[in-house]
């Protein structure tokens, strides 16, 4: 096998164990979103498994990230990828945090009093997850489509957590009995939306790595380029 033949190949396996590290936060997402509409005691072990294993693919990604850098003296769009897919692992692995932090609010509500949720949250953790399905997607296929939707969506996800707010807000003044839990949705609201900004930044790396281009304080370079088909 030749050198270049080898090098190739590993990047392919990154990539690969990339694409696994955000499954498992899809996985993570599909917790959280189910214990936020009925809050569960059982799901807060599901996540802390699903945190542990994010953690160890990351700091592997990351480890071996650094050692091809040193030993391949990559170039071009392949230093690039190297060097985002160390930001983007430590994005997933952020995002990972916030969404067992999730899951650890409902818990508490589960071991207390039931409070209904307003419908707010709901479409917020499904933004949420979709910003982050499409950022992946972007750094997978090089979609610069996907990308400015994922960064389109951030408007519209900060729209949803100040509606969150006021909602919950207003259901801590008409139930002051409730007041921790509602606290603690809250806290879960302003979770979920870390985890929406933290997608913004891993399609802003999927730009970088596919056009060279670093669009983090100005998307509207982004949005003034033409669409693909």
């Amino acid at each position: 096998m030749t050198q270049i033949r080898h090098f190739e190949l590993e990047l392919a396996e990154l990539k690969r164990s990339m694409v696994s590290m955000a499954d498992l936060v899809q996985q993570l997402m599909d917790v959280a979103l189910a214990t936020l509409m009925k809050p569960s005691i059982e799901a807060r072990e599901r996540a802390r498994a699903l945190e542990d294993r994010l953690d160890a693919l990351e700091t592997a990604i990351e480890e071996r990230c650094h050692t091809i850098i040193a030993l391949q003296s990559p170039m071009a769009r392949d230093l690039r990828f190297l060097i985002s897919a160390t930001r983007i692992t430590a994005d997933l692995e952020q995002i990972g945090d916030l969404i067992e932090s999730v899951v650890k609010r409902a818990h508490y509500i589960a071991r207390h009093t039931p409070i209904a949720n307003p419908p707010q949250v709901e479409q917020l953790a499904l933004t949420a997850t979709r910003m982050i399905r499409e950022a992946m997607d972007a750094f997978v296929t090089g979609d610069l489509d996907m990308a400015r939707r994922t960064i389109a969506d951030e408007d519209n996800a900060d729209a949803l957590t100040k509606e969150c707010y006021k909602a919950i807000q207003d259901a801590m003044m008409a139930n002051p009995a409730s007041i921790r839990e509602y606290t603690h949705l809250l806290r879960a609201a302003s979770s979920l939306e870390q985890a929406a900004d933290t997608a913004v930044a891993i399609a802003e790396e999927a730009v970088y790595i596919h056009k060279g281009q670093l669009v983090r304080h100005n998307h509207d370079e982004l949005r003034a380029q033409p669409r693909g088909p």
